[in-house]
């Protein structure tokens, strides 16, 4: 039986003012899977950001580190946590540059001024936590190559199981699903810069490494675990 995909991703220290951002924002919090009450942006209305966060709000407020991925045959949650743990405790924590409202393609993201950070981590994470993936299947390779990938991103996904991974890699915090209309993103970033500023223009802390769980495809992700970097406090 299918144990879902597990993602390893950054999230906001519990309780955080970012964490309070990001669960208002996307109206779910993916630590308790309850739904959060979204802002009331002016000129826009909730129903509109409701919409705009369909996609988004099924991951939960994140940015990724190693994309979701099925267990190979023989592994199980245990096995995932463990070596996340193990991990986890290799490393040092790390403050993540300050984050700005950016249009990547056509959705909205919160990404940070420098890379080099969370692409360490990434990496590391990566490098470590592969072994126990399922072989990509062939219904997801041709996902991937639907969306167009360059012969670099191929290779990458023929040999990670993701495309975007390694010095394909940019680290970013996804805030709405696809917007087509130009004028209309260009009004959402404005509304997000002014909402986003109490938590955007400062570093933010990465003290944990974030297992999150979707049991199947049509199931939101849920944020199971908690893996502390290090030997650090849980101050925030």
């Amino acid at each position: 039986m299918s144990l879902g995909r597990y993602g390893v991703y950054y999230a906001p220290p519990r309780w955080s003012d970012f964490e309070r951002f990001g669960t208002a924002w996307l109206g779910r919090d993916a630590e308790t899977g309850e739904p959060v009450t979204q802002p009331d942006l002016p000129g826009l209305g909730r129903d509109v950001l409701r919409e705009l966060t369909v996609e988004p709000r099924r991951y939960g407020f994140h940015g990724t580190l190693m994309a979701p991925f099925e267990p190979a045959e023989g592994i199980g949650e245990a096995t995932v946590l463990e070596r996340l743990d193990r991990l986890a405790a290799t490393l040092a924590p790390l403050h993540m540059e300050p984050l700005a409202v950016r249009a990547i393609g056509s959705f909205l993201a919160l990404v940070p001024a420098y890379q080099d950070g969370p692409a360490e981590l990434a990496e590391a994470v990566l490098r470590a936590m592969h072994p126990l993936r399922a072989p990509v299947t062939e219904a997801d390779r041709a996902r991937r190559r639907a969306n167009g990938l360059t012969p670099a991103q191929d290779r990458l996904l023929e040999r990670w199981g993701y495309p975007y991974v390694l010095g394909e890699f940019r680290f970013h915090i996804t805030l709405t699903g696809r917007v087509a209309d130009p004028g209309l993103r260009e009004r959402i970033a404005g509304l997000a810069r002014c909402h986003a500023a109490t938590v955007t223009g400062r570093p933010h802390p990465v003290r944990e490494l974030c297992l999150f769980h979707q049991p199947d495809r049509e199931t939101s992700f849920r944020l199971i675990h908690r893996a502390r970097l290090g030997n650090t406090s849980e101050t925030s």
